[in-house]
C-alpha cells in the first residue's frame, strides 16, 4: 500500500465496525455536565444548557470572564467566555505577559454540534486543572455556541441533517436572516460576524482560531478532516508552520495515542478512471482562512456526520485539546512567527509583492486514502458509518496556487459616497485616512468593460462580475474620499476587500452603490505612490 498502510486500516476497521471503545463522556469525576453527558450522547446543549454550565463552571471558581458576544440576528445574547489565570482585558496584556491568545469558536452551523460539546468539557478541564500549560502561556476566547439562531431552532435530527448519526433534535444551518456565517468573513452582513470583528479580532486579536464542524460529504475512514488556512498567499511561515509542523504532530499522536485517525478536509472525485481529494476554497470569507490573511493560525475540524455522536464528540475534544496543547508548548515561537508576519505584510508593496485573483488546487502527489469499500446489495443508511474501508489512492490536492496575480498597490482611493463600504473599513480595523484636501494622485483604474450582477441572490446579495483594463492615469482625489494604504499589518485583508478585481470583495458582494457601468472607471482605485503628507495624523 502507499501511505493508507496496512495498521491505518485496522485501526479505521476497529472504530467503523464497533470494536473500538469509546470513552464514556460522564467518566470524569467532577461537573458540571454538559447536554450530551447527562442524556449519554441521544441530545445536544441548548442555549439554556450552555448558559447553565458556564454559571456552575464560574460559581465553582474558575479563572473564567463571562460577557456576551454580541446578539444574534434573532435577538438572542451569544455567550462568550474568557479562560485567564491570571485574567486580562485584551490581546495586548495578554501579549505583554507573555501569553497567546486562541479563540475556540464552535456551532457555527447549527446542527453541527460536537463542537459545541467539545469546547464546553474543554473549559471544564482547563479550569479543573487537568491541563495546566493553557493557564500558564494561554489565553483562551471561547465562544461555545456562535450561531445561537441555527441551535435553536430545532428540528427532527434525520430531517435537519440526513447524514448524521444523532442527535436528535438538531438546529439548523443558518442564522434568522438565513446567513451562512461561515461565508460571512469579508462583508460581515450578519450582527453575528460583526461582533466578531468588535468583540474578538479588535480586543484580542488571537494567535489562533479554531473553528469546530461536522461534515457530511465523502464517505471516508477519518473520524475528523482538518484544514489550515488555504488562501494561496497567506504568509508562507503562518503556511509552513501549519502544514509541516503543527498539523502534522497532531494527526500523529492522534493516531498514536488515541487510535483516531484524521485527514485533510476534502472530498473525493474521479474523471476518467483516476481519483483525486480536493479542498473546498481559498476565499477568506471562510473563517479559517480569514484568519490565514490576517496573519494568524487558522485550523478547521471538521468532525465525520455518519460516526455516532458519542465518537465526533471525542474526536473533537481529542484534536482540539492537542492543537492547543502544541501552541502552548511553542507559544514563544507561535508568538514570533504572527510578529513577523505583520511586519512582512507591511512591506509587501515595497517588495514588489503580487496577489492571487484567480486560483487553482495544487498537487501534493498520490496518496492512499481510506473510503468506503462498496459492495453490491449493501446498502447503510446515509447516517450510518461504512461497515468496511478501503485504500484507494489519490491525487492530493489541499492546497492552491494563484494563477492569475496582481502587483498589491501603494494603497486604494475610496469615494467619500461610500459609506457602507467605509463603514466596513473600519469594522474590519484597516488604517485609513480621509483626505481633508484635494490631491492629485497617480494611479491604476479598472476602465470597465462588462459588469453583470446574478439574477439569483446568494448569502441575500446578489454578486457582481466586472472585468476590464488596468490604466496608469492621474486622478484627482477630493475631500472626504478615504485613502487605505497598504502598509499595514492587515494588507491582505485590505487587498481583498478593496481591490477592484477582488473576487471575494466590494465588488463581488455588491457593496459599493456605484452602478460599474462598462465604458466608465470602478469607482475605487489603485494608488501607485502615497506621499507622506497624506498619511500624516
Amino acid at each position: 500500500m502507499l501511505r493508507g498502510d496496512l495498521t491505518l486500516l485496522m485501526l479505521v476497521l476497529f472504530h467503523l465496525i464497533g470494536c473500538g471503545s469509546v470513552k464514556e463522556l460522564t467518566s470524569e469525576p467532577q461537573g458540571p455536565w454538559t447536554r450530551a453527558e447527562l442524556s449519554d450522547a441521544k441530545q445536544t446543549s441548548s442555549l439554556a444548557d450552555v448558559n447553565r454550565f458556564i454559571a456552575e463552571l464560574k460559581s465553582q471558581g474558575a479563572p473564567i470572564t463571562v460577557s456576551t458576544l454580541g446578539t444574534s440576528a434573532g435577538g438572542l445574547e451569544i455567550p462568550l467566555v474568557v479562560l485567564a489565570d491570571p485574567p486580562c482585558l485584551d490581546g495586548t496584556q495578554a501579549r505583554a505577559s507573555g501569553r497567546a491568545v486562541v479563540y475556540l469558536q464552535a456551532n457555527i452551523h447549527g446542527g453541527e454540534v460536537e463542537g459545541k460539546e467539545a469546547a464546553q468539557m474543554l473549559l471544564r478541564e482547563a479550569c479543573q486543572g487537568d491541563r495546566p500549560l493553557w493557564l500558564e502561556n494561554l489565553v483562551i476566547v471561547c465562544v461555545p455556541i456562535y450561531n445561537v439562531d441555527g441551535n435553536e431552532a430545532l428540528g427532527p435530527g434525520l430531517r435537519q441533517r440526513g447524514h448524521q448519526d444523532g442527535p436528535d433534535p438538531i438546529g439548523r444551518r443558518t442564522n434568522d436572516d438565513r446567513l451562512d456565517l461561515n461565508r460571512d468573513c469579508l462583508k460581515a452582513d450578519s450582527p453575528e460576524m460583526r461582533a466578531v470583528l468588535a468583540k474578538i479580532w479588535k480586543v484580542w486579536d488571537p494567535h489562533l482560531v479554531l473553528d469546530l464542524h461536522t461534515t457530511n460529504g465523502t464517505r471516508h475512514g477519518y473520524s475528523l478532516t482538518y484544514s489550515p488556512p488555504l488562501g494561496a498567499d497567506v504568509d508562507a511561515e503562518i503556511q509552513h508552520w501549519s502544514k509541516e509542523v503543527l498539523l502534522p504532530a497532531v494527526r500523529d499522536k492522534l493516531r498514536e495515542k488515541h487510535d483516531i485517525l484524521t485527514f485533510d478536509y476534502g472530498n473525493s472525485s474521479s474523471r476518467g478512471g483516476a481519483r483525486s481529494w480536493s479542498s473546498f476554497s481559498s476565499l477568506p470569507r471562510y473563517v479559517t482562512n480569514h484568519a490565514g490573511e490576517r496573519n494568524r493560525f487558522g485550523i478547521l475540524s471538521e468532525a465525520t456526520s455518519f460516526l455516532p455522536f458519542a465518537h465526533r464528540i471525542e474526536a473533537t475534544s481529542l484534536f482540539t485539546a492537542t492543537v492547543i496543547d502544541f501552541v502552548a508548548d511553542h507559544v514563544e515561537e507561535v508568538l514570533r512567527i504572527c510578529q513577523s508576519a505583520d511586519r512582512r505584510s507591511e512591506l509587501l508593496h515595497a517588495t514588489g509583492a503580487t496577489l492571487g485573483l484567480e486560483f487553482e488546487t495544487r498537487s501534493r502527489g498520490i496518496q492512499a486514502l481510506l473510503l468506503e469499500k462498496r459492495i453490491e446489495g449493501r446498502n447503510t443508511p446515509a447516517h450510518k458509518g461504512p461497515q468496511e474501508v478501503e485504500s484507494i489512492p489519490h491525487d492530493v490536492r489541499a492546497d492552491f496556487d494563484a494563477t492569475v496575480t496582481t502587483p498589491i498597490p501603494a494603497g486604494w482611493l475610496i469615494p467619500a459616497e461610500e459609506k457602507d463600504l467605509i463603514e466596513l473599513i473600519g469594522r474590519h480595523q484597516l488604517h485609513h485616512h480621509v483626505l481633508t484636501e484635494e490631491i492629485l494622485f497617480p494611479v491604476e483604474s479598472l476602465w470597465l468593460t462588462t459588469s453583470t450582477v446574478a439574477k439569483r441572490s446568494y448569502q441575500n446579495r446578489h454578486n457582481r462580475t466586472v472585468k476590464g483594463e488596468l490604466v496608469e492615469e492621474n486622478h484627482l482625489a477630493r475631500t472626504g474620499d478615504v485613502l487605505v494604504p497598504s502598509a499595514q499589518p492587515q494588507a491582505r485583508i485590505a487587498f481583498w476587500l478593496l481591490d477592484p478585481q477582488s473576487p471575494d470583495g466590494a465588488t463581488t458582494w455588491s457593496i459599493l452603490d456605484d452602478p460599474h457601468w462598462p465604458g466608465t472607471a470602478h469607482p475605487i482605485r489603485r494608488i501607485l505612490q502615497i506621499y507622506p503628507s497624506t498619511t500624516d495624523e
